[in-house]
């Protein structure tokens, strides 16, 4: 695709492991699609960490960052579904999914925020927190089935890839 569209002497793809990559310069660019459907699962915040190394201190990383949601959700569907396992394993499992029948009981609430290039050493990418979710006492009672996980994701200022409801 870079020899197709004319980029060939203005961008190298590399298809190297970042963690043992040694460059002969450092990058202008460094671009990630480990976002996952979480927005910092397949450990994005710790490779990007690392990845930093190869980047110029005035490089650009995309994403430049993430926010990771979370929101309560009652889903009798998907509930059922798990429950026909018959085991708790399938309970405490994340499940990815497309939500079909739901209801959400509160509205989502940012858990995580990640920032690249993170140049604060060293890095604090925690993933713990305590939250709590209100229900006003006029949308009548719910059963807490899970949590549905959404993220926002700024790629590069101005430009943005999320699935979180608020922004659609």
């Amino acid at each position: 695709m870079v020899n197709a569209e004319g980029w060939h002497d203005k961008v190298t793809i590399v298809a190297q492991d970042m963690r043992t990559w040694e460059p002969s310069e450092k990058a202008d660019i460094l671009v990630s699609e480990l976002l996952g459907s979480f927005g910092d699962n397949e450990l994005s915040p710790e490779c990007l960490d690392g990845a930093q190394r190869l980047l110029k201190p005035d490089g650009i990383s995309i994403p430049c960052s993430y926010t990771s949601y979370l929101a309560p959700i009652t889903t009798s569907k998907l509930h059922d579904a798990v429950k026909g396992y018959k085991d708790l394993e399938h309970f405490e499992t994340p499940y990815v999914v497309k939500f079909h029948r739901y209801y959400q009981l509160s509205p989502p609430q940012a858990v995580f925020i990640f920032t690249h290039p993170n140049w604060n050493q060293p890095a604090d990418n925690s993933r713990s927190g305590t939250f709590r979710f209100t229900r006003n006492s006029e949308d009548g009672v719910g059963v807490l089935h899970g949590f549905a996980g959404y993220f926002e994701s700024v790629l590069y200022p101005g430009v943005t890839l999320n699935t979180h409801p608020p922004t659609h």
